[in-house]
């Protein structure tokens, strides 16, 4: 399925002043552009997964299993990490899920 959009020169300009695609198809820049912003998510995401994995000296599923957060009284810092990594790992799959999406996209092109 094709859309059309219509952006303005200025646009067109600053997508074409990115080194991001050696073609000069503004398609395939915002594809790069895609990529780019998925890998800046998913680098975020794997940081706080990373980050909560070393405060509590475990997987997510460790902790889930163990269930820190009912140990630890409930406090609002361990339900707000909980949360957060939740959020971490559930955006991970996703956002793996999107890349390999658009790889097939691309490789259809």
């Amino acid at each position: 399925m094709r859309t059309t959009i219509t952006v303005s020169e200025e646009i067109i300009r600053r997508l074409n002043d990115l080194s991001i695609a050696q073609a000069d198809d503004i398609e395939a820049k915002l594809k790069q552009l895609l990529v780019a912003e998925y890998q800046r998510r998913l680098a975020r995401y794997r940081l706080t997964n990373q980050r909560l994995s070393e405060k509590y000296g475990m997987t997510f599923e460790e902790f889930e299993r163990r269930q820190i957060t009912k140990q630890r009284g409930y406090s609002w810092e361990v339900e707000s990490d909980a949360m957060a990594w939740e959020t971490a790992i559930d955006g991970i799959h996703t956002i793996q899920q999107q890349l390999a999406d658009l790889e097939v996209l691309q490789d259809e092109n």
